[in-house]
Parts: structure tokens; C-alpha cells; sequence
């Protein structure tokens, strides 16, 4: 991962996930999860860190490596968010 994400807030009662692509496993973020339902959205104030700058990003977020679509942008309570396609992306819980 290479870029911190500067909008990022520590929350309690969260986990780290790593999300990767789906489609060619390359690692694209990591994400703190509060919960233990399935991944649905990707707020961007609990994205700890990722591979894409997020502070200038626009549009969707796609994999840095083959390119495929993996989540859409949107807003959730009035907040950015990114919209998770089913079946694009795979999370392993980091220790």
C-alpha cells in the first residue's frame, strides 16, 4: 500500500481487511470493517490506506493492475462512499 489516506479516522470496535481484486488478487486496500455482515460499501473516511491517492480520486475505483471495476462511487448519509460490485473483489481479515 502506498498511499495514506489523509480523510482517515480511527473508529473502536473495527477490524482491518485487506480487499484485493477478484480478478488477478492484487492487494487494492485496506479497510477498517465495524460489524460482522458482509462488506457492502466502502466508506472513504474508514479507508486506511490504498493503492490509488485517494485525496485527488474521482469515479469509480478500479484495480491498479488489470483494470477491472470494482466498486462505484456514491454517497452514503451524505458521505463519499464507494459501492461495492458483488463478486469483483476478495477480503482477508490482517493481524
Amino acid at each position: 500500500m502506498k498511499y495514506p489516506n489523509p480523510l482517515h479516522r480511527k473508529l473502536k470496535n473495527t477490524y482491518l481487511l485487506e480487499v484485493s481484486c477478484g480478478h488477478c488478487k492484487t492487494p487494492v486496500l485496506i479497510y477498517e470493517k465495524a460489524g460482522k455482515g458482509n462488506l457492502i460499501k466502502l466508506q472513504v473516511v474508514r479507508i486506511k490506506e490504498a493503492e490509488v491517492d485517494l485525496a485527488g480520486h474521482k469515479g469509480h475505483l478500479c484495480c491498479t493492475c488489470c483494470g477491472e471495476e470494482l466498486a462505484k462511487e456514491g454517497t452514503y448519509l451524505g458521505r463519499p462512499t464507494y459501492w461495492v460490485i458483488r463478486g469483483k473483489i476478495n477480503t482477508r481479515k490482517v493481524r
